[in-house]
C-alpha cells in the first residue's frame, strides 16, 4: 500500500510531484466541495482489494480499508463530524447486498448518516466521458431527505475525477450544508501511478 503524503493540492488533495499551491482545477474553482483527502494511492494491488470487496462479497476487507481511512481522517484537517457514505442506486445495492462506502465509513467512529442522501438516478458509466459530459450524466442523480447543517464529510472507496463528489456537494449545499469535505480510501493519480499499465505489465486483470 502506498500512503498519500504531501505535496498535494491543499484543497482537493490532488497529488503532484512539484505542486506548491492550488492545482489547476481548484484555481479555476471547478470543484463544488471544499476539501478532499485520500488515504492511499490507487495502485493495481489496491484495485484488486476493492474489487474483491465490491464484487466477490469479501466484506471483511472493509475493516482494514476503513482503518486506513480513519488514520487519514485523524491526520488531516477535517472539520466535519457527520459522516455521509456515497449512496448506491437501490437496484445496484439490491444486487450487491451492501454499500461498500457505508461498510468502510462504519470504521470511522463518528455519527453516520447512511440514509440522509439517496441515489435516485442509476447513472451510466463515467468511463471515457469529458468533465462536462460527466456533469450532465450526474445532474439530478442525488436527493437529500431533510435539512443539512454545518460541515459534513462524504465518504467513498475511490476518488477518480471528483465529478460524483461535486454533484453530491452541490446537492448537500442546496439542502443547507455550509461545508462539504470528501474522504476516500484511494485516489487515482495517473501522473504518478497508472494502475492499468502496471497491472498489465504484471499480468493482473483490472476489469471491473
Amino acid at each position: 500500500m502506498i500512503h498519500l503524503e504531501p505535496p498535494f493540492c491543499p484543497k482537493c488533495g490532488d497529488p503532484a510531484p512539484a505542486i506548491e499551491n492550488l492545482c489547476g482545477s481548484c484555481l479555476k474553482d471547478e470543484h463544488a466541495f471544499d476539501f478532499a483527502r485520500s488515504a492511499l494511492l490507487f495502485t493495481a494491488t489496491l484495485r484488486e482489494i476493492i474489487h474483491h470487496l465490491k464484487y466477490a462479497d469479501r466484506v471483511s476487507l472493509a475493516k482494514p480499508l476503513g482503518d486506513f481511512l480513519k488514520e487519514c481522517l485523524d491526520r488531516e484537517a477535517f472539520s466535519g463530524e457527520l459522516i455521509i457514505p456515497v449512496p448506491l442506486h437501490r437496484s445496484r445495492q439490491r444486487l450487491r447486498g451492501f454499500n461498500q462506502a457505508e461498510l468502510i465509513a462504519a470504521r470511522l467512529g463518528r455519527p453516520l448518516a447512511g440514509r440522509l442522501i439517496s441515489r435516485r438516478k442509476n447513472t451510466s458509466s463515467q468511463t471515457g466521458l469529458s468533465r462536462s459530459e460527466r456533469k450532465r450524466n450526474l445532474a439530478g442523480a442525488f436527493r437529500v431527505y431533510g435539512k443539512v447543517k454545518g460541515s459534513v464529510i462524504v465518504v467513498d472507496d475511490v476518488y477518480t475525477t471528483g465529478s460524483t463528489m461535486d454533484e453530491i456537494a452541490r446537492t448537500l449545499k442546496r439542502a443547507g450544508a455550509e461545508r462539504v469535505e470528501v474522504l476516500t480510501v484511494a485516489r487515482v493519480a495517473k501522473d504518478i501511478y497508472a494502475p492499468d499499465r502496471a497491472a498489465t505489465t504484471a499480468g493482473v486483470s483490472t476489469t471491473q
